[in-house]
């Protein structure tokens, strides 16, 4: 099973940089075997504050990627940007899941609007939480650390974690990600440590970066952004940085196989950029 992740892919055309997406998606085109759902890990779109607007944006989007991988399930992550940065209310989410619906699944938190789910793949449960829900910005709230504790212990071999907001960023957002709350941030991360989660992919800064988290266990954190944002390499913190940040345009791969899990990061010029495997 093969899963492609695109982060940050938001730009001035219609919202999203067509040209840098493109060119990703023409390169993971030539993996073989084939891509078999594709992840969009959030600021895929630029956003508005016109909701017609960023339906729009939405579509074009989701056009771009259908002329690619036209019958490939998407597994859409919320950002900053599909929601207008800092929401007062749960307007933009609304369109989100309704632009969705199609694609998401019933597993969800009440009252997200399907914002906040998990989906299984055989033996792989995906988990994907909402860093960006009114009220909750940068942060996991109460009542999602009660739902993902309940999915995160669920007896399945591999469990993958999707959150937009890094835990632990390295530069650009370093202080004004999940760590503007560490109270909140700590929670999580005990969750993941104690309920054997895999790895956690977010995006929000521009580049790609690997690092190791130790709660009691390591456990990587990915960070992916780089599917057409302004690109950004400095960092400021250094904590059990594996892979530091690289300013290039790539897309992520996950492969689900019977010896565990496989990540490559790609560039758009096909350079692998990164490498690794969790054997289960």
């Amino acid at each position: 099973m093969r899963f492609l992740v695109l982060n940050d892919s938001k730009g001035k055309d219609n919202g999203i940089n067509r040209k840098v997406l493109s060119k990703l998606l023409i390169e993971s085109c030539k993996l073989i075997p084939n891509v078999d759902y594709i992840i969009l890990g959030g600021d895929n779109i630029a956003g508005s504050k016109k909701e017609k607007e960023v339906t729009n944006q939405l579509q074009n989007l989701r056009s771009l990627i259908e002329k690619y991988y036209p019958r490939t399930p998407l597994i859409p992550v919320l950002g900053n940007h599909e929601v207008n940065n800092e929401p007062e209310d749960d307007s933009f989410e609304k369109i989100f899941s309704i632009f969705y619906k199609d694609m998401l699944p019933d597993s969800e938190l009440r009252d997200y609007n399907k914002t906040v789910y998990h989906v299984d793949f055989e033996d792989t449960r995906l988990i994907i939480l909402n860093s960006f829900h009114f009220n909750e910005i940068h942060k996991i709230s109460k009542k999602q650390l009660l739902w993902f504790r309940e999915a995160a212990s669920a007896d399945i071999k591999n469990k993958i974690v999707f959150v937009h907001s890094p835990a632990f960023p390295t530069g650009a957002h370093y202080g004004n990600c999940l760590d503007s709350f560490p109270e909140h941030r700590d929670a999580f991360w005990k969750l993941v440590n104690d309920n054997n989660i895999d790895i956690v992919f977010s995006g929000h800064e521009h580049n790609y970066s690997r690092r190791e988290i130790n709660y009691g266990k390591s456990i990587y954190q990915v960070i992916t952004g780089g599917c057409g944002e302004k690109l950004k390499d400095k960092f400021k913190d250094k904590n059990g940085i594996v892979i530091a940040p690289i300013a290039k345009f790539h897309f992520v791969v996950i492969d689900i196989t019977i010896r565990g899990i496989e990540v490559y990061a790609i560039s758009s010029k096909g350079e692998l950029i990164d490498k690794f495997k969790v054997d289960k």
